[in-house]
């Protein structure tokens, strides 16, 4: 058995998303499927329901109140934030509390990653879905780890900080033989997530070579959001991302002040 394996031999004990999320989340992909399709699965899921009612109803689109039928709500927000609000919600309701992990500043995180993460990819021509995805996956290694080898990952946790998923790396190396984004990426292969997207996990801190666009796409917006979270100011990102990669992006000097202010906007929209 090899180390990684350890974390998967018990299938009971992982995290599985609902067929009916990810069904839900390519049907809004496809322009030949009817809307009314898709209302019909939003309106037999409670939840999913009052979040996307909710959301349509925020101060962010200025129909507090107003709107109270799902085809009203998709409008209101169109079919990105529709898209982004499918996984998240399934995505949360999927994964348990974690020992060890401050669960509402995780989700905060994971959040602030995956809509600077699309934020990013808008500016540079890049899917924005697939990027959002890639952002709010970033953490799910970590989130094993700490389920599924508790002992270990308090002894983790006392040379870095819970969240600080990029320094996690060396030390779950040392301490365990594998690290958190090889268990990410090997539970999005068995949720038979895009390639993309798993390649993206395991090479967004590469320094050498430079991870290709989505890649890199990870790398800022996750030092961005670690930044956020933990009352840190731009200076914090420069240290993590490799300056070509800032360079490349053609982000101007104030990006990181303007960006902050607008990726929390959207973060509170799931964030209640």
């Amino acid at each position: 058995m090899t180390n990684l394996e350890r974390i998967f031999k018990r299938p009971a004990a992982l995290p599985t998303i609902s067929s009916v999320v990810l069904d839900l989340y390519e049907m809004t992909k496809d322009s030949a499927v009817p809307l009314s399709s898709i209302v019909k699965i939003i309106s037999a899921d409670q939840v999913l329901a009052a979040r996307v009612l909710r959301t349509a109803n925020s101060a962010y689109f200025g129909r507090s109140g107003s709107v109270s039928r799902i085809e009203d709500a998709i409008s209101t927000i169109g079919i990105h934030t529709l898209r982004t609000t499918i996984i998240t919600n399934g995505l949360m309701k999927a994964i348990p509390e974690a020992p060890g992990i401050d669960m509402p500043v995780y989700w905060k995180m994971g959040l602030h990653t995956a809509f600077m993460a699309s934020h990013l990819a808008a500016k540079t021509d890049h899917d924005r879905d697939e990027a959002f995805t890639t952002g709010l996956m970033q953490g799910l290694g970590v989130l094993l780890i700490h389920l599924v080898m508790p002992e270990e990952a308090s002894e983790v946790i006392q040379h870095v900080a819970p969240l600080d998923f990029m320094k996690r790396r060396a030390i779950e190396k040392d301490l365990l033989g594998f690290d958190n984004a090889e268990v990410a990426a090997e539970l999005l292969k068995r949720w038979k997530f895009p390639a993309a997207i798993q390649k993206a996990l395991l090479t967004y801190s590469n320094v050498e070579p430079l991870p290709d666009k989505l890649g890199q796409l990870l790398s800022v917006s996750s030092a961005f959001a670690f930044s956020v979270v933990s009352g840190l100011d731009e200076s914090s990102v420069a240290e993590r991302v490799d300056p070509n990669v800032i360079f490349r992006f053609g982000l101007a000097q104030d990006w990181w002040a303007v960006s902050r202010d607008r990726v929390s906007a959207s973060v509170n929209l799931m964030i209640v």
